[in-house]
């Protein structure tokens, strides 16, 4: 008897003892494997979780016999609880999480306050630059211009992007030191301007300081790090020499000036690439190359007088002179220096601007502009020309000597009225 007990007692021990194992595979709606998953596995008084590896896979071990809770997570995937029953040494039991329904709330407020803003200056589509921007953009005007009309894009009508300086149309850019802001795309629709505003350019200079500033510039480039061209037997010469500076400060206590200059010196090599021809049977005999260097001088001076006339009345004056000069403009390629020309464009710009403060909501303003470019192209040589298809171009150059004068006179006249909500 006491055996017997002894049997049934060892029987009882040996089942409660019994664990078991579990294990499987974390996977998304798809099929797609999914690491890094919690798994939680819980009955009463047993609870613990494991991370799913890399392959997917999660394993718990030592278990009692019974009945388990499973759940299982992983960022923006879940799967409902549910339920095994461990009964053998190893059991597979895969889950598959499926997205997880997540909560937003989104505050509408009767006050938006600065998200909303109907100022032109806020448009999505505007650029504004200054400050460190500008100093992202180009020093020399020709490379600045061309910067500035790819960043404004495509232009309303058939004569491209509409560059304003200081609200004027037309005219010549300013050294950039000069420059305070660059609007682009700022307001299409403003009423003052003749067409729909889509690649508009805005820029507006710097008016005098109350203290005396001034800065200098040199910036000085050759052919050093230039790769000779695989058409001229020797490589083009360079030089580069720009000097800038400006100057501003108070003139009294109710006026200011600011004056900047620009002097450059530049030296290109044009390559002339051509071939001699046996003057009794016009075969080509040797080719001609050489490296001709075209001498630029660019010069160039902007004063700006600001003044206060009176509390409601401010006057702007400025005055801008541009002067290119180009030697042996035209020559490389097929033409030979003979078919180069002289080049010489020369800008002068007055600008008056009178603003006055009438009353509270009130504001009125007159700009006055008087533009005269004069292009002249002198040709280095008056005999006739010679062309010969695909061998050299010699002789005078065909444009002749030519002088372009052009006087072009601009007036506006603003009033803005601000009444309630209108403007």
């Amino acid at each position: 008897m006491k055996l017997l007990f002894i049997f049934v007692v060892a029987c009882i021990a040996a089942a409660y003892g019994q664990t078991a194992s579990l294990k499987g595979v974390v996977t998304d709606e798809t099929g797609a494997i999914v690491p890094k998953a919690t798994v939680t596995i819980s009955a009463k008084g047993v609870e613990k979780s494991s991370v799913s590896a890399g392959d997917g896979s999660y394993a718990f071990s030592g278990l009692p016999y019974g009945t388990y809770a499973v759940r299982a997570s992983a960022p923006d995937l879940g799967a409902q609880p549910s339920s095994i029953n461990l009964n053998s040494a190893t059991q597979v039991f895969n889950i598959t999480l499926r997205i997880a329904a997540t909560k937003q709330q989104v505050n509408v407020e009767d006050q938006p306050g600065a998200a909303l803003s109907v100022e032109s200056a806020n448009n999505a589509s505007a650029l504004v630059l200054r400050g460190s921007d500008l100093d992202a953009l180009s020093d020399d005007p020709e490379d600045l211009q061309a910067e500035l009309l790819a960043l404004a894009g495509p232009a309303a009508g058939p004569n491209g992007g509409q560059i304003f300086i200081d609200g004027f149309s037309g005219g010549q850019l300013p050294a950039k030191d000069s420059i305070r802001e660059i609007r682009i795309n700022q307001n299409p629709f403003a009423p003052e301007f003749d067409k729909l505003g889509l690649g508009r350019i805005e820029i507006f200079t710097k008016p005098g300081s109350d203290k005396f500033r001034g800065a200098f510039s040199y910036n000085f480039a050759n052919d050093f790090w230039n790769s000779r061209n695989p058409y001229a037997a020797q490589k083009a010469p360079f030089s580069l020499n720009e000097l800038s500076g400006n100057l501003n400060g108070p003139v009294g206590k109710k006026a200011s000036f600011f004056l900047d200059a620009q002097r450059e010196f530049i030296d290109n090599g044009s390559v002339i690439n051509g071939v001699t021809l046996d003057p009794q049977t016009l075969v080509i005999v040797d080719p001609y190359t050489a490296s001709l260097t075209a001498l630029q001088r660019r010069t160039s001076i902007s004063p700006r007088f600001d003044a206060q006339l009176t509390p409601n009345n401010t006057l702007m004056v400025r005055y801008r002179f541009n002067r290119d000069a180009i030697e042996d403009a035209g020559a490389g390629a097929f033409n030979l220096a003979s078919r180069a020309v002289r080049f010489v464009n020369t800008n002068q710009t007055v600008q008056v601007t009178d603003s006055i403060v009438l009353g509270a909501a009130t504001i009125n303003e007159t700009r006055f502009q008087y533009f005269r470019p004069v292009v002249e192209l002198t040709p280095n040589s008056d005999a006739p020309g010679i062309q010969v298809l695909a061998a050299f171009n010699g002789g005078g150059a065909q444009t002749g000597h030519s002088i372009d004068r052009q006087n072009t006179y601009e007036i506006q006249n603003y009033t803005s009225i601000a009444h309630g909500a209108h403007f």
